[in-house]
C-alpha cells in the first residue's frame, strides 16, 4: 500500500515515524528508538474551549527512558506566515508548553480529583483557566500523557520540516530541522 500525504501534520507524523532516530540524534539522545513513545497530536482540547481548561494540542510528544519532548511543528509550506523570512512561535504555542511544564511538575500520580483540590486555586490565578474537571476527555488525556511524562526532563523543540533553506528561527526551543523530499507533485510518501 502507497500512502501519500502534505502538509504540516503529515509531515509530522511522517518525521516521528520515519526520521525518529534522526530526531534524536539531533537532539544528542541516543536512545534506541524501539525504546520510544510517541504521542501524535496529543489533544488537550481546543484552545478557547467552552470549559476553559482547554490549552490546544502538541504536534507530538517524544518520550524516551529519560526525557519526554514536547513538539511544536511548522512546514516550510507556510513561508507565507514568515514575515521577513524569519520563524517565530506564537503565545498559543509557548503557553501551550508553559501549562503542560506546570501540570508534569505538580502531578505526582494521584487521583485526579484530589489533583484539582490541591492545585485549582493555583492554576486558575496562574493561567487564568481551570483544571480539567474529573471525569472529562481533557483530564484522561492528560493523566495518560503526565503517566508517561513522569519523572521525566521535559525539553521544548520545534520541529521544522523543510525543502529548502530554512528561515532564521528565533526561539529559546530546541530547533530540528529534518528535510524532506515530494514523490509525487507537492506530496510525500509514506513507505
Amino acid at each position: 500500500m502507497k500512502v501519500l500525504g502534505y502538509g504540516e501534520d503529515f509531515l509530522t507524523f511522517w518525521a516521528v515515524s520515519k526520521k525518529l532516530g534522526e530526531i534524536l540524534s539531533r537532539l544528542n539522545d541516543d536512545t534506541d528508538r524501539e525504546k520510544c513513545t510517541v504521542f501524535y497530536r496529543p489533544s488537550f482540547g481546543r484552545r478557547g474551549g467552552t470549559i476553559r481548561a482547554e490549552f490546544g494540542e502538541f504536534d507530538a510528544v517524544i518520550v524516551t527512558p529519560q526525557t519526554a519532548y514536547l513538539v511544536e511543528s511548522k512546514w516550510d509550506g507556510s513561508e507565507a506566515s514568515f514575515p521577513n523570512n524569519v520563524l517565530e512561535l506564537g503565545d498559543v504555542q509557548t503557553r501551550r508548553h508553559e501549562i503542560f511544564r506546570w501540570y508534569h511538575e505538580n502531578w505526582e500520580g494521584e487521583k485526579w480529583k484530589e489533583f484539582v483540590r490541591r492545585h485549582a486555586r493555583e492554576f486558575r490565578e496562574k493561567f487564568g483557566k481551570n483544571i480539567a474537571r474529573e471525569g472529562s476527555l481533557l483530564s484522561q488525556n492528560l493523566v495518560t500523557v503526565l503517566n508517561k511524562t513522569r519523572g521525566r526532563k521535559l525539553v521544548d523543540v520545534l520541529l521544522f520540516l523543510h525543502r529548502k533553506e530554512p528561515p532564521r528561527i528565533q526561539t529559546n526551543f530546541q530547533v530540528v530541522t529534518i528535510k524532506y523530499e515530494p514523490t509525487d507533485g507537492k506530496y510525500i510518501e509514506l513507505t
